[in-house]
């Protein structure tokens, strides 16, 4: 067993029980190589936090391994995609993927979720927020935002007599994690307090929010009955991925393409969270049409069997077979205007939630996650536009064989 004590190391997934094949690598060592070999600092924590996951649950053979990472994919993507020397190309590299970020450069900015709220304010995307009532900036103190009822005294019990008032909220991190419990679902049933379905109590209540610096409170958005039919303790999120196509002339429209589209129902082991990182289960749909794909994904760390594709939800035993997302061209029409309202920016990784009255954005990702997707959704560069447009953005000016030279030198 490893001593880890660096800050990557000291992260949670590095608490948990090593494996034999885990532990042969310096993750400090790889993290290192990355930062010199170019990756930005904070993506190739990243990077190699999502390594030492993909070893933890695919035990690939020696020649396979090297196989995979001369070609820029982490060695579990060989039995995830079925990668081999006729399809590789249609996937997208774990290692150069990673090495393009930042896709939206300085303009990125604007994806914080409390800027958001600003960039959408006009231009027919207005409905597409939440109501936004307090940000508890970093050092605790309350900032009242736009939304914030008149009618609820502004002291240090207003986040619970608004809590009172609006029965749910989402309290979560403006940008990352903040170093804190990430997203909040808190609810006031009959003179009880639950975060995140959980009962707790006032005080226990109080001692969180003295905690939540770099945090906005906002409405809690429900989602269409028929989403809530599949799984109905948490909000199904859709994650749509956009990206502009690179223009044909300089005074020309932005014209944009999906790249990704799914589903994401929470279950008993998420906690309730939809997200896949957490337990949750994807399902690809079509973006054209809104109808769900046959199967759905798991990451295999939640699957005791191994087994990381599903048929129906696992608590539910609900079918979405046959199924598709209700008020989806009215969806995908807003999903359009929001995308020329911002088409200063390249690649957006859009969640939404499909209400009974349309779609709300919980958070726009400036360079999300491009693994499990691809099974979901099929191999992302099989697709000549979105091959097009990772090409204009640098994908092929990486030499994927550095992934393996690093990895060698890091064992």
């Amino acid at each position: 067993m490893v001593d880890y004590k660096s800050e990557y190391q000291m992260e949670e997934i590095f608490q948990a029980e090593r494996t034999e094949n885990a532990v042969r690598t310096d993750y400090d060592k790889l993290l290192e190589l990355c930062r010199e070999n170019g990756m930005d600092y904070n993506w190739a924590k990243m990077f190699v936090k999502k390594l030492f996951e993909n070893e933890r649950a695919f035990a690939p053979s020696d020649e396979i391994k090297k196989w995979a990472l001369e070609r820029g994919f982490y060695p579990g993507r060989v039995e995830m995609y079925g990668l081999n020397d006729d399809n590789y190309q249609d996937y997208l590299p774990d290692y150069s993927y990673f090495m393009t970020h930042p896709l939206n450069h300085h303009f990125r900015k604007w994806l914080d979720k409390l800027t958001l709220k600003y960039v959408l304010n006009s231009n027919g995307c207005e409905s597409t927020m939440p109501e936004y009532y307090l940000y508890v900036e970093n050092n605790g103190n309350y900032t009242y935002l736009m939304d914030c009822p008149q009618n609820v005294k502004r002291d240090k019990d207003f986040i619970l007599n608004l809590l009172k008032e609006k029965k749910l909220l989402i309290i979560k991190p403006n940008s990352g994690s903040s170093g804190g419990r990430g997203v909040m679902k808190v609810e006031w049933v009959d003179g009880n307090l639950l975060i995140n379905n959980e009962r707790v109590s006032i005080e226990e209540f109080n001692s969180i929010i003295a905690n939540i610096g770099n945090n906005i409170v906002t409405e809690y958005c429900r989602q269409h009955s028929e989403l809530a039919c599949i799984w109905p303790d948490s909000e199904c999120t859709l994650r749509v991925v956009m990206a502009k196509l690179p223009y044909d002339e300089k005074w020309g429209e932005a014209k944009w393409h999906n790249t990704v589209a799914y589903a994401r129902f929470g279950a008993a082991v998420s906690g309730g969270a939809s997200n896949l990182s957490a337990g949750g289960i994807g399902v690809g749909f079509d973006f054209e049409t809104g109808k769900l794909k046959d199967f759905g994904i798991r990451l295999r760390r939640f699957c005791p069997d191994g087994n990381y594709i599903c048929y129906e939800h696992p608590d539910t035993h609900v079918d979405w077979k046959g199924l598709s997302l209700p008020n989806w061209d009215a969806a995908r029409k807003m999903i359009d205007c929001l995308c020329q309202h911002v088409a200063s920016l390249d690649y957006l990784g859009l969640d939404i939630i499909i209400t009974e009255k349309g779609i709300k954005i919980c958070e726009i990702n400036t360079h999300p996650a491009a693994d499990y997707e691809q099974i979901m959704c099929g191999p992302i560069l099989a697709e000549e536009r979105s091959k097009r447009f990772f090409a204009y953005h640098g994908l092929y000016n990486y030499d994927n064989k550095k992934f393996y030279e690093m990895y060698e030198a890091s064992q």
